[in-house]
């Protein structure tokens, strides 16, 4: 008996240091050292998530809890919480901040999918030469020039979709715009009429994306899972929904797989007539070809396929999510709208596309979606990291393995940087003089800073100043007065809820 009793005594000590104390004594350790600057938010097990949990349970809000505890105490650098039994250390401080972007060798990227074979050869999750050959590659793609190309293209998409949708979920309203301009970026022609499960390829691609992101979140069996054997875990004791999802996953990679194969086919004996205007896919398959000739092969099918998917999840739903929270506030606050309408008018006029030379002259767009982006950014923090080996950041020593996380909308939401930073207002962008206070560069980086920030960005800021434009010009955008609560949460990136929030008026039946 006094064996059994050893054994439980054991047992409990040891899950006590596992969960306990092998987090919260390195952040008690941290809070000691950097006093009042250091915020300890740590709860046993659940730690960061419950911090977001609570806070959108309490407050409507997913980051209100640490954006509270910044205007508490503005001279705030770090959140110390923990995930599991690793401690976690959020940055808000811009001098760490800007650290951890410029030093992003001694950090490992989370996979947000954690499934093998999607989007691990892609530019975000790539490391050291693989990443800087992509990085080269795909930047001529992303010139100015490349992207006017895409203007017309884009206009269509965008009153296609605004004609044919209902208009009365705004996530996939918005995200069927921004994932159809992807598919055509990326596939050109081979886009049209594309489907994928008897639906537009884009929509079926977010809702399969979103549900391998949200499912270890709505699921602490898969979490803990996903935790303790990454790939693995997929094939540990499944799920009848992770089996489904496994499924959807190798049936729309075989689709695509099948159209970058087709299209090799199709270029193996002729060039595309306009190289200027060569698509992502031709693109690549054209230097797959060239490297095959000469038997020097760093693509392949499967680096094309990850790339697509990299470049469909990071440029559908950020821009998607963008555009309608820029949606929401012109609803929200109607002389605005009437402003930006008035600008849209003058600028574009009251029909006809977005075209090149009109897109600088939408200054008032461009101040919405900035101060969008400061307050309310889709992406508040990068993909997540952790420590790759022991380092020192500044004053901190951090431990491998430890998540590190750059809050880097933290910096923007104080008014030591920005007048009233708490408050919407989008006219602090029509300043001419400084709109930012003490900045060190990284007080309001949207698009994340560095050698790795957002390749995609001024293709991003173009295409929701044209939704923007095209919209407001045709709709009063409204409140929907049926929704009586607001909610800022999370799907795959921090979104207003719920989806009917906003009702669509036509602007020439008045």
């Amino acid at each position: 008996m006094l064996s059994i009793y050893i054994a439980l005594a054991t047992l409990i000590i040891g899950v006590i240091y596992f969960v306990v104390l092998l987090p919260l004594v390195p952040l008690l350790k941290i809070k000691m050292q950097l006093g009042s600057k250091a915020a300890l938010m740590y709860y046993p097990l659940s730690g960061l998530n419950k911090i977001f949990t609570d806070s959108i349970t309490k407050e409507r809000d997913l980051l209100k809890i640490i954006n509270n505890q910044l205007k508490k105490n503005p001279q705030t650098v770090v959140i110390l919480s923990n995930f599991f039994h690793k401690p976690v250390l959020v940055w808000t401080g811009p001098e760490y901040i800007k650290d951890v972007y410029l030093d992003h060798t001694s950090y490992v990227k989370l996979d947000p999918f954690m499934v093998e074979s999607v989007g691990q050869k892609g530019m975000v999750m790539s490391e050291g030469e693989a990443w800087k050959r992509q990085r080269k590659f795909l930047g001529t793609a992303f010139t100015f020039e490349k992207l006017s190309s895409r203007l017309p293209m884009i206009n269509q998409v965008i009153e296609k979709v605004t004609k044919n949708d209902p208009k009365t979920n705004l996530n996939e309203f918005t995200s069927r715009i921004t994932g159809e301009v992807v598919i055509h970026s990326f596939f050109g022609e081979l886009a049209n009429g594309f489907k994928i499960e008897g639906k537009d390829a884009q929509v079926t691609i977010v809702e399969i994306l979103s549900e391998i992101f949200l499912l270890p979140i709505n699921n602490p069996f898969i979490q803990l899972k996903q935790m303790l054997f990454e790939y693995k875990s997929w094939s540990i004791l499944p799920t009848k929904k992770e089996k489904q999802l496994l499924k959807r996953i190798s049936d729309f990679k075989q689709v695509i797989q099948e159209m970058i194969e087709k299209r090799i086919e199709q270029l193996k004996n002729q060039q595309p007539e306009n190289q200027d205007k060569m698509v992502f896919l031709d693109l690549y398959v054209t230097e797959y070809l060239k490297q095959q000739k000469e038997a020097k092969q760093n693509i392949d099918i499967e680096e094309i396929l990850h790339q697509f998917i990299t470049l469909f999840f990071a440029g559908t739903d950020t821009t998607a999510t963008t555009s309608g929270t820029c949606l929401y506030y012109l609803a929200q606050f109607p002389e605005m709208q009437d402003e930006i309408l008035k600008e849209v008018i003058d600028v574009v006029g009251e029909q006809g596309d977005v075209k090149e030379e009109h897109l600088n002259k939408l200054v008032r767009i461009n101040a919405l979606i900035q101060e969008v982006l400061r307050l309310r950014n889709p992406a508040f923090s990068p993909v997540f990291r952790t420590v790759r080996q022991d380092k020192q950041l500044l004053d901190i020593k951090l431990k491998k393995g430890w998540f590190s996380i750059a809050y880097h909308i933290g910096p923007g939401l104080l008014d030591k940087h920005f007048e009233n930073a708490q408050e919407f207002d989008y006219k602090r962008w029509l300043n001419k003089g400084n709109v930012i206070k003490n900045d060190n560069g990284f007080i309001h980086i949207p698009f994340a800073a560095g050698p790795r920030n957002c390749i995609g960005q001024h293709m991003a800021i173009m295409e929701v100043k044209m939704i923007v434009a095209r919209l407001v010009r045709q709709y009063k955008i409204k409140l929907n007065p049926d929704v009586k609560q607001i909610t800022f949460g999370m799907k795959f990136l921090y979104c207003v809820e719920p989806d009917n929030c906003l009702v669509y008026e036509e602007r020439n039946s008045q």
